[in-house]
């Protein structure tokens, strides 16, 4: 792999996490072959790991906390919970008026929410989620822009800084950001250290925020902080967040949307 594409620390650590998660373990030595640093580079990476929680160090290199769960691969999550990801797709597309300028982030969700906004066909899409531009339909946005960086297969998202050409000239209405977990006393969090820098730089961009997130996501959390709970505008889901919870999104101003699942759909009665 070349120097340069692991050449920052915080992204050399959330791309060890990545292998960390699939594999269950790994050594120093492999580790410091594959990113081209020095085997001390890696102590010290692994060492600042384990302060966090985020892996136990072992002889000559580090396995997954047990606490964590492998990074699921985009197939696996695809076939999670569809019929609530699809009521949250509806409701967020709703949302959103035909001709805004929408950024959207990698994941399951938020590629069902491109795929329900295939009709504002006056609506401008920037996003770095590669799965979403398969989707049948894609060409009827206005233009759709793809974020360069790092092609992840396993989640099928580019990462890396946000670069864009005139960036104090675009009117970026609205974001919309998919998240791995979401807790009333940290935020919203995603796997990885370099991928919550660019969710959070998305973010930025936008005029407001809304969170994409099922209920399975609720009071729990991840690796990767990417923003606290006041930097959301508007927070979709398929079931109301629990009391402590909810709590929470009101002292930060987070309007919560539930969205109901479609009745037609298998297993659409249930609503979870």
């Amino acid at each position: 792999m070349p120097r340069n594409s692991t050449s920052l620390p915080a992204r050399r650590r959330a791309r060890v996490l990545e292998i960390i998660g699939r594999n269950g373990s790994v050594t120093v030595p492999e580790l410091a072959v594959r990113f081209a640093v020095s085997l001390d580079t890696i102590r010290r990476d692994l060492d600042q790991l384990a302060r966090s929680g985020a892996l136990v160090r072992a002889h000559g290199g580090a396995m997954r906390a047990k606490d964590s769960e492998p990074l699921r691969s985009f197939a696996d999550r695809e076939h999670a919970h569809p019929v609530e990801k699809a009521a949250i797709a509806r409701a967020c597309a709703a949302l959103i008026r035909d001709g805004e300028t929408v950024l959207v982030n990698g994941g399951t969700t938020t590629m069902m929410v491109v795929d329900a906004l295939r009709d504002h066909t006056h609506t401008v899409l920037l996003t770095n989620n590669i799965g979403a531009l398969d989707l049948p339909g894609i060409e009827r946005f206005a233009s759709v822009h793809v974020l360069g960086g790092e092609f992840i297969a396993s989640t099928r998202v580019n990462i890396g800084a946000i670069v864009l050409p005139n960036a104090e000239r675009m009117n970026i209405d609205t974001a919309v950001i998919g998240v791995r977990a979401l807790s009333a006393d940290k935020g919203i969090f995603t796997h990885g250290l370099a991928e919550a820098v660019m969710i959070a730089e998305m973010m930025a961009l936008a005029q407001r925020t809304i969170v994409v997130a099922d209920s399975t996501k609720l009071d729990t959390s991840a690796f990767a902080i990417i923003a606290p709970l006041s930097r959301i505008d508007i927070l979709v889901t398929d079931h109301p967040p629990a009391p402590a919870l909810r709590a929470a999104l009101t002292a930060a101003a987070v309007e919560v949307v539930v969205a109901l699942p479609d009745p037609a759909a298998p297993g659409g009665e249930s609503g979870v």
